[in-house]
């Protein structure tokens, strides 16, 4: 059943962005420690490159600081966050968390915490409160976090706030990914045995089976990744099964000509699109109360009051690069996964789900956000948060529901 309703729903293009980012398993992309002093002195140089706005003008490549190709990976955190050299213009400082449903972003969210907490920048209720009374903190780094909306692809090209960010995602499996989502709020959740007794003996129970057999092609027919999909923005991948949703979540639109290419010709999508498009809305001044911010005592929870308010400061939503509306709903096609892999070209750290509790990923993401590999909160370390289903073993890990 699985194999099928992959083929069904295009989950074969997924796979695909899915496992060509294992990007850290490159020791000379991992490390990036071979880089020239010369390369490096290369960072600054302007790119210029148009970009076909709404508005149907160019604008320019936004002036970056560093280069993702030739700053070092060691100590990125450090690089990225010190002060801007000086034919930079700062648009603040961005901790930038792509969170996939269901692909380990509450256990980073956890891990992010204690990295903050490292540096000396915690991002707690204290400091939310700060933010509310200050319009601005000139040494702080914020904590952005986008979970339910789509990425404009070109945002790194377009939105200032990108080049002054350290920009992280982690990809998972999308069958594993999606039935993760199915039994956490989906269906599966009123599943009767207990969470840690789904997987026995390494292969499914019968009632386990047909449980799946009944459920899961009903949940995936719902209209939840369909029509009910078109005109929401802020909300686009709820609690339900959306297709090819990591795909659309890199792959969004904001060009008049992209939106075209897809048949949104809506004028009303089109003007609420554009009055926020960064080739029309400066975001030149952070505003610290409307990013994000982590409840120190329990740092499953995310303090993100700027998704929230509809008619309060931040009735723009959360501060942060990317955080505009864009378009990525309607059929995928190979043009998007293009877009997708556009986009993930552009993070600094692509991580794999699965691998969470391996050293070498781990000891990665250390150095590149600057702390011990040996920390005790170091990602192999931490145990799995919000997870309503226990593994107990690696091949569980990587192939829990296949």
């Amino acid at each position: 059943m699985m194999e099928t309703n992959a083929k069904r729903t295009g989950l074969i293009g997924l796979f695909t962005i899915y496992i060509s980012f294992g990007l850290y398993q490159n020791p000379s992309y991992l490390y990036g420690l071979t880089r020239s002093a010369s390369a490096q002195q290369r960072s600054n140089v302007k790119d210029r490159s148009p970009h076909k706005v709404l508005a149907g003008k160019s604008r320019s490549k936004p002036e970056s600081c560093y280069s993702s190709d030739t700053e070092p990976y060691f100590n990125r955190w450090k690089l990225r966050f010190s002060p801007p050299h000086s034919n930079c213009t700062s648009t603040g400082k961005y901790l930038f968390f792509k969170h996939i449903r269901k692909a380990g972003g509450t256990t980073l969210r956890s891990y992010f915490n204690d990295v903050f907490l490292y540096h000396g920048k915690p991002r707690g209720m204290k400091e939310y409160g700060r933010s509310r009374r200050r319009p601005s903190e000139p040494d702080a780094v914020y904590f952005v976090e986008q979970e339910f909306s789509t990425m404009d692809y070109k945002c790194p090209i377009i939105d200032p706030r990108w080049n002054n960010s350290l920009r992280i995602i982690t990809l998972r499996h999308p069958i594993e990914r999606h039935i993760s989502e199915f039994f956490f709020s989906g269906p599966g959740h009123q599943f009767p045995i207990k969470r840690d007794q789904l997987y026995v003996n390494q292969t499914y129970t019968k009632e386990l089976s047909e449980f799946l057999e009944e459920n899961v092609p009903a949940w995936m027919e719902r209209d939840g990744g369909k029509e009910g999909m078109v005109g929401k923005f802020n909300m686009l991948f709820g609690r339900f099964y959306v297709d090819n949703f990591q795909l659309r979540a890199l792959a969004g639109c904001s060009s008049r000509e992209c939106l075209e290419e897809k048949n949104f010709t809506d004028e009303n999508i089109l003007k609420y699109i554009q009055n926020f498009h960064p080739s029309v809305k400066s975001y030149a001044t952070p505003v610290p109360k409307c990013t994000n911010f982590i409840q120190v005592q329990r740092t499953t929870n995310l303090l993100e009051m700027c998704s929230k308010m509809q008619k309060d400061d931040c009735s723009n939503g959360c501060d942060g690069p990317c955080f505009y509306p864009s378009v990525a709903w309607g059929e995928m096609k190979t043009k998007d996964i293009e877009r997708a892999f556009e986009a993930l070209k552009a993070y600094d750290v692509v991580l794999l789900m699965e691998t969470f509790d391996e050293e070498d990923q781990s000891a990665w993401l250390s150095d590149v956000m600057g702390v011990p590999r040996d920390a005790n909160f170091a990602l192999h370390k931490k145990h799995a948060s919000n997870s309503v289903v226990q593994k107990s073993n690696k091949r569980e890990k990587t192939h829990f529901y296949r």
